[in-house]
């Protein structure tokens, strides 16, 4: 049994009409919302760096021995 799907016009046209297997598109979202997860976790990294940069809470180690 084969079905007809009418697509229309509008989205053929500009390419934005794109067909994946469900699978696919799944693993595409589980990536995208990590993505965009570490994406917000840099951020506040970088923040928090930023931060404490100008309070002038960071040492600055000349080598590994500093560090003990």
């Amino acid at each position: 049994m084969s079905e007809v799907i009418t697509i229309p016009k509008k989205l053929v046209q500009k390419d934005d009409l794109v067909i994946l297997p469900r699978k696919d598109y799944e693993e595409f979202l589980r990536l995208r919302l990590r993505k965009e997860w570490e994406e917000k976790d840099t951020d506040e990294a970088i923040r928090i760096f930023n931060e404490e940069r100008k309070k002038k809470k960071l040492k600055i180690l000349k080598s590994l021995a500093d560090l003990v």
